[in-house]
This record gives C-alpha cells, structure tokens and sequence, in this order.
C-alpha cells in the first residue's frame, strides 16, 4: 500500500466521526430534496460529504457548498444497500481495510488493525505533516484507521452492507468484499468539500524518489516550502519567469533542492518522480485546497509522461526575477 493511499485515505475520512445507513439514507433524502449543506446537522453535513467522496452526490460551489443527488443517490436514499456496498468498497478508507484484510488471511482483531493500519498513517501523516499543514492538519494521527473510526465508522457501515462481519473484538471479510477487492494503477483526483485530495496526489509524486519534475506556471511561497522537504532525489522545476515576490521567493527556494527553469508559454502541470500527478491546478495554496481542480494519479510514472515532462524542461531556461 502506497503513501498515496494512506494519504488519500486520511483526506477522504478526515471530517467523518460516525456514520450508519440510517444516517446515509436519511442524508441522501435531504440532499435529494435540495436541502443545502449549511441547514443540515452536523453530523449529516459529514455524511454529505462522504457521499460526495463515494460518487454519490455532485457538489456545487457557486452560491456556498451544496449537494445535488446523482440518480444512484436516489436509489441510496430509497434503501438500494447493494448499490451502497459497492460504492463504499472503492472508498479508499475502507479499500485499504479490506486488502489489508485479505493479506491477513480474511480476518484480524481490532487490535491489529489499529496497529498495523493505524501506525501507518501515523507514519505517513508524519512524514507529509509539511505538506498536511496546508490542509490544517498539526499533528499525525492514526485517523481513520483508530480505534473509534474503524468501530464507529468502518466496522459498522461495512457489516449494514455486507461487506465485513464482526465478532469478538474481530472483523473479518464476507465474500462479497472478496468479488469487490480491486487496485487501481490510474485514479482520478479532485479537490472538493473540505478535501484536497489533488494537494495529496501532489505530495506523494513529489516525495516518490527518482528524479522529480515539478512543472507549473506559478508556484506559491507555502507549497514550495511544503514541497521542499519531501524532495529528497534531485529536482527539476519549470514554472513561468516570476512577475510576483511570492513566486520568486518559491523558485528561489526551490532552488536550494535542484535546478530550476523558466519557460513564458508553460501550460502543463504536472508532478512526477516513481509516481506521478497531472492536474489542472497550480502548486499554489488556492488551487490545491480551495478551487475546482481535477487530476490523475498514476502510480508509475508513464515513459511518455517523462518524456514529455524532459521536453518542457529542455524548452525552459535559468531564471531571471523581472
């Protein structure tokens, strides 16, 4: 299991405490009505928002955050579980429980996997904690794979669905979890409600090893200094000649951990070392955690990828602040 995984996993739970199918469905129905996110409890703004990570609901930032319902939100909200099951089987949170599950034979304790699973996180929040900070994030933390999370939130919407069975202090996989397992080598990424899932894709490409391109027009002072140290091959940044400080300040630090170019008609963004990302969003705080943004994730960078990443370095040149 990748850093990427873990920190998605982080992103994608990390404003969900509790969660059943009562409240699932009794949330599908508001946001089916058209109820906006801010009349809603709190706990069921959370629910939205896993909806939203599970494909379910589509969000609209136009006139404040709301949901709007998918048809399959119809179905959730009218007791469709099967449909449900599926959708939460792909929820990263509950992919990794699952082939983690799967690697230990089919069952673990409770115990174990906030060890082994929870320790991971802890670890790898830890290590990206420059990079989380953006996203408000102070310390690491085990989340969603502590000991309440996975009870109140994993354990109990896995067994409503049939996807885990619990017993004794243990979980175990069902065969319906075996048929629904899956790993993904390509995975779109997005930024959305209290989720900057594109800002994780773009900290694991960074800290994948390898020679590390970092290819954007304008890159901002707080994710160069969030980026910085989780270089730690030989980097090549290509970004637009700074008209800004912040920008010059950026590729002045980033200066420190490789060779920085500049090139005046740079559209392409991309981060790529082992693994790679390729978004629409600038290496600026707003783009990774506040605007529309969309990407794609690949595990292993692709040779055409770099390739083309190597030509967009060779059209740059040093930079001069103006």
């Amino acid at each position: 299991m990748s850093d990427f995984e873990f920190l998605r996993a982080y992103v994608e739970a990390r404003n969900v405490a509790y969660a059943d199918f009562r409240l699932v469905r009794q949330t599908a129905e508001k946001i089916s009505r058209g109820v906006p996110r801010a009349e809603m409890a709190e706990e069921e703004r959370r629910t939205a928002d896993l909806l939203w990570h599970l494909g379910l609901a589509v969000a609209s930032l136009e006139k404040g955050l709301t949901y709007r319902a998918t048809p399959q939100l119809l179905r959730v909200a009218g007791g469709d579980v099967s449909l449900l099951a599926v959708r939460l089987a792909r929820w990263t949170p509950m992919r990794l429980l699952l082939r983690f599950l799967a690697d230990k034979g089919g069952e673990a304790s409770l115990e174990e996997v906030e060890e082994r699973l929870g320790g991971r996180m802890l670890e790898v929040t830890k290590r990206y904690l420059p990079a989380l900070r953006l996203a408000g994030l102070r310390r690491p933390v085990k989340k969603p794979y502590n000991r309440h999370v996975v009870e109140a939130v994993l354990l109990r919407l896995g067994s409503e669905t049939g996807l885990l069975k619990g017993y004794r202090r243990t979980m175990a996989l069902t065969e319906l979890a075996e048929e629904l397992l899956e790993t993904e080598s390509v995975e779109v990424v997005r930024t959305g409600p209290n989720s900057p899932v594109v800002l994780a894709a773009v900290a694991a490409a960074a800290a994948s090893g390898g020679m590390v391109y970092l290819v954007s027009p304008w890159i901002d002072r707080e994710v160069a200094e969030a980026l910085a140290p989780l270089l730690e091959g030989k980097a090549v940044v290509v970004s637009r000649p700074p008209r800004e400080a912040r920008h010059a300040k950026a590729l002045e630090l980033l200066a420190q951990r490789g060779e920085v170019l500049c090139y005046d008609k740079l559209h392409t963004k991309a981060v790529a070392g082992a693994s790679a990302v390729v978004t629409s969003a600038n290496l600026v705080k707003t783009s990774l955690l506040r605007n529309i943004e969309t990407g794609v994730y690949y595990r292993e960078t692709p040779t055409a990828l770099r390739l083309h990443l190597e030509e967009v370095a060779a059209s740059g040149r040093p930079c001069r602040s103006s």
